[in-house]
């Protein structure tokens, strides 16, 4: 399966359980949803002070959105928010590249 964990990757979200496990199915619905639409350019808002509120502010955004959040039935704001930013960053990094650096151990 494309966009696996793998052992000694860190968690997304350090809830642990069925929590993490639909921050992980959100991530590769996103990028799933990215690598079908090369063209996307997905724009998002966010205020720097508050996690958990993210606005779409273009219909790329919006199918991005609906995509991840397919992936569960109860994805909290700060679960979307994260997501995004996952999807977002290993678009631009690619997915190795994330997987470096979530088995970085931590000093």
């Amino acid at each position: 399966m494309k966009y696996t964990w793998k052992p000694g990757m860190g968690e997304i979200s350090g809830f642990g359980g069925s929590y993490e496990e639909a921050c992980r199915a959100m991530v590769r619905a996103g990028l799933l949803w990215l690598d079908n639409h090369p063209e996307a350019n997905p724009k998002f808002k966010a205020s720097p002070n508050i996690y958990g509120i993210i606005l779409e502010d273009n219909e790329d955004a919006e199918a991005l959105s609906k995509a991840i959040c397919s992936a569960t039935d109860d994805a909290t704001g700060a679960m979307v928010q994260a997501t995004v930013g996952i999807c977002l960053w290993v678009r631009k990094n690619g997915w190795e590249r994330y997987v470096e650096e979530m088995s970085r151990e931590e000093d």
